[in-house]
Formats: C-alpha cells, structure tokens, sequence
C-alpha cells in the first residue's frame, strides 16, 4: 500500500459544491457516523493483484559510533538530494520487485470472522540494480501450494490458518495484514491509533524488523457513503541487537510511513491500499568491532488493490 493537495480557493470552491450535491440521506450518515467492516458476501470472488518494490541502498558512516537516524529528526539539510534516505546513492540502490496475482471465494461468514479459500494465480519478480533492463521472471507455483486458507476480522486483519501448507509468497503477504479499521462508528475527520508489525526483511546478513505506530484517519465518504477514504501516517523505531549479528552489535532502525486506503461498505472489503515506507538501518559493531556503522536506506512501496 499518498500526498494530495489543492489551492486553498479551489479546495473551497469544491468543497461548498459537494456539499450542494450530496444527497440528504449521505449527510445524515456523516453525521451521526459510519461503521467500516471488512464482511464480504458469502459465495463472492475477490481478484487480488499485490505489487511490492523494495529498494534497498548502503553505505559506510563515518564515526566509531551509532547515532539515530536523522529520518525522523528532519535534518534535511541545504542540498536537494541528502546523503541519507532512499534518494542516496540511488545509482547503486538494489531494487526487487514482486507482482502477484490471486483470487478468494468467500466460504462462510459470521459476525465475527470471515473464512477465504485464497487461490495464487500467478507471481512475476524481477530484480537489479535502479537502471538495469527490466528482465521479468514467472514464478512456478506447486499444485499442492497454491491454496490457502485464511480467516478475517471485521477490522481486517488477517490469518493463515494452516501456513505449512501455504505458497510462501501469498501465505506472507496475507498473515502479515494487520487489523486497520476502527471498532466503532466514525465520521468523516474521525481518527484512531493503530500498532503494525514490520514484516521481518532480509537484508545481507540480518533481518530488519520492528513496529510501526500508525494513525488513520477517515478523510471522506463519496457521495451516497458506499466508498470511504482513509489515509495513514506511522513512525518506526527499533533499537536493540540482532541475533544474527555478532555479540555486542547493535541495530538501529526508525522511518516513516505514509498510504491511503479506500473501503468499500457495499462489499465489506479493502478495495485498494497503497503504502510507501521509507526505513534507515544503521548496523554498529560491539566493543570489539574494527569496522565503520554500516548505514542501510530502504524504501518499501506496496499496492493492493481488489477486484
């Protein structure tokens, strides 16, 4: 799974218009507040294709030292391209890239779950260096692995009931959606708090991990209520060591996230949600370490969108 922006007049002008043209029975729902859920109809399909690019660039950092991050503390400097961030060394940024297609059909549902048969479809990825020829490879994907079982909450978080039996990249990618929605009615301006857990990422020769303090918000509803807009703003902050490391080395991460999300009451489910998240690593060696903090930018960029 961002920004958007108008002139203040024209952003005026559109608002008196709409609320001339949206009808009476849409802002009374405004009003008095909306339930979003994630219940599809039993017996429905849902076509899902899933893109994810990771850019992932590193360097050497002067210094003995581990510092925090400067991602989160705005030091952006005087230069229009600082040294820090995904946009460094982008010459040199290795970039993987995954396109996944699938489909569900909705077995069963009550008021507090909701039982998918997800089948994968296909998988293409290709990745290089930024500027390489594009080269696309299919993935093959095993009869015996391509279906999975997942059950959902109406705050659309997601669970792989059986992930021995998964296709890995589908099983994944399911099991690591957390629960966005809010519990209770909201209108439109409303906004609640949510914790996400960062998908672990292999980079080299540890994992990057932590979680994500993430606040929604309900922007707007469309016309007649069936589609409401969300956006999304999170933090990420991990201090501590990692196991695959050597004793004493201690890892650093924080970064930023930013997406929207649009649901579809109609359907009960998320039709569309794009994310980008942009996190800084910084590895510094123990006591006994000789080596310079290596300094790791990734950028995580994801699109779901449901059919």
């Amino acid at each position: 799974m961002s920004g958007r922006g108008l002139g203040s007049a024209a952003a005026g002008m559109l608002l008196a218009a709409s609320m001339v043209a949206v009808p009476a029975a849409a802002q009374r729902a405004g009003t008095r507040g909306v339930q979003l859920l994630v219940r599809p109809h039993v017996g429905d399909t849902l076509q899902l294709h899933v893109e994810q690019a990771v850019h992932v660039s590193g360097r050497r950092v002067d210094g003995p030292q581990s510092t925090v991050p400067p991602l989160l503390q705005g030091k952006r400097g005087a230069s229009p391209a600082p040294d820090y961030g995904p946009r460094a060394g982008r010459a040199k940024t290795r970039v993987s890239h995954v396109q996944l297609y699938a489909h569900s059909l909705v077995e069963a549902s009550d008021l507090t779950e909701t039982t998918l048969l997800a089948t994968t479809d296909s998988i293409v990825m290709w990745s290089g260096t930024t500027g390489d020829a594009v080269r696309p490879v299919r993935l093959p994907v095993q009869e015996g692995s391509r279906y999975v079982r997942v059950t959902v909450t109406p705050d659309g978080a997601m669970r792989v009931r059986d992930p021995a039996s998964a296709d890995a990249t589908l099983g994944a990618t399911l099991a690591s959606v957390p629960g966005l929605l809010p519990t209770g009615a909201v209108r439109a301006g409303s906004t609640w708090q949510r914790e996400m857990r960062l998908p672990s990422l292999p980079l080299g020769s540890y994992r990057a991990d932590g979680v994500v303090q993430a606040r929604l918000r309900l922007d707007s509803l469309s016309r007649g209520g069936r589609h409401a807009y969300i956006s999304l703003v999170g933090v990420l902050r991990r201090d501590g060591a990692a196991r695959e490391l050597p004793p004493g080395t201690r890892v650093i991460t924080a970064g930023t996230l930013r997406g929207t999300m649009v649901v579809d009451r109609s359907r009960a489910w998320i039709t569309d949600a794009r994310t980008v998240m942009d996190v800084q690593s910084e590895v510094a060696p123990g006591p006994a370490g000789t080596s310079r903090p290596m300094l790791l930018d990734i950028r995580i960029e994801q699109q779901v969108r449901v059919h």
